[in-house]
């Protein structure tokens, strides 16, 4: 089995920590570690090799973080231009066409690896004919995520991100689950589906990678050969199509780090609440998300704030209100776009 890490993606809603020269996947955000080098380092012993999918800016960054013992194991497939997942897990399968694959995000967070090492060879069982997807049993009504209602293994419907009031008829049925992103297949029974339910993203994808030119253990594909692949997710193109889908119910924690609300919960605090780190001081003040470089920050009578600061920017907000980073965004980079690269 080969790991496909899929690095595309910027990660605006965790600006300014988070560039689109050094999305969140890449910045050392947990115990000294990316979330990148977390998602190598809770898969390596599960898989035979690595295969990353990463935009061209973004190689050399990646591939610092890839550690001695396994940059033998590691091919890169470099994308020009993001076409969302499904072209780029259909390059990655092409790649590798005799394996099983696992695909996973490399922006996300996840804990339990007991369990997670469990739902994994589960996948695996029931990816010798099927194309399967791990489904995260809900703690909350979530309205950022996809659902999945299901029978056991079996996938009843996929269900677009609901309003507040779908999710809670979601979490009280029982029988949805959180749609991780995450998949297990054969390439070439993916290969199949795709080409049976989107033959577009295959035939272009295929053209493309058999005209990409490999130097060592990288893949470029030529920015118009990929212009040329269909744009689409793999949930659209082929597992909300095909009659081979299964999914997993998964109880290991998993989080995508969407928000700096979903940040928040993951890091170490002090006994007033707020992030423990060096240089911070505070008065009266609780349940604050700090998160800084160099400089010293000091609060005082504050709760429940956000506060981010990098070497050319400064964020202030409230917690519980992350999301609305994405709309601030629009206004800054009219005049700032230099503050988004």
């Amino acid at each position: 089995m080969k790991l496909v890490i899929m690095c595309g993606g910027s990660g605006t809603r965790l600006w300014p920590i988070s560039r689109t020269s050094t999305p969140k996947q890449f910045v050392k955000l947990i115990d000294g570690k990316s979330l990148f080098e977390l998602t190598i380092e809770r898969n390596e012993k599960l898989v035979d090799g690595l295969i990353v999918v990463v935009n061209e800016k973004q190689l050399e960054l990646c591939q610092t973080q890839i550690p001695a013992r396994l940059k033998d194991k590691t091919q890169f497939i470099i994308e020009p231009v993001g076409r969302n997942t499904a072209p780029a897990i259909c390059l990655a399968a092409l790649s590798a066409q005799d394996d099983m694959l696992l695909v996973v995000a490399s922006d996300h967070h996840i804990k339990d690896l007991e369990k997670y090492t469990h739902s994994i060879e589960q996948a695996q069982k029931l990816a010798e004919k099927s194309l399967v997807t791990f489904g995260l049993k809900p703690s909350y009504p979530e309205t950022g995520f996809g659902y999945i209602e299901h029978f056991n293994y079996d996938v009843i419907s996929f269900k677009e991100k609901p309003d507040l009031e779908t999710a809670k008829t979601y979490v009280s049925a029982g029988n949805f689950l959180w749609n991780s992103g995450m998949f297990c297949f054969h390439a070439d029974v993916f290969l199949k589906e795709l080409q049976k339910h989107h033959a577009g993203i295959y035939d272009q994808a295929k053209k493309a990678f058999a005209q990409a030119q490999p130097k060592e253990n990288v893949r470029f594909i030529n920015k118009d050969h990929m212009l040329a692949i269909p744009k689409d997710s793999i949930d659209y193109a082929v597992m909300e199509k095909s009659e081979l889908v299964k999914v997993v119910p998964s109880d290991f924690y998993w989080s995508d780090l969407g928000s700096f609300d979903a940040l928040d919960e993951l890091l170490e605090k002090d006994q007033a609440g707020n992030t423990q780190r060096e240089n911070s001081f505070h008065i009266q003040s609780k349940n604050n998300l700090i998160i800084g470089g160099k400089k010293v920050i000091a609060t005082f009578d504050v709760e429940d704030l956000i506060i981010v600061e990098t070497d050319d920017a400064l964020l202030v907000g409230k917690k519980g209100e992350s999301q609305k980073v994405k709309e601030l965004l629009e206004l800054i980079k009219k005049d700032h776009q230099d503050l988004l690269d």
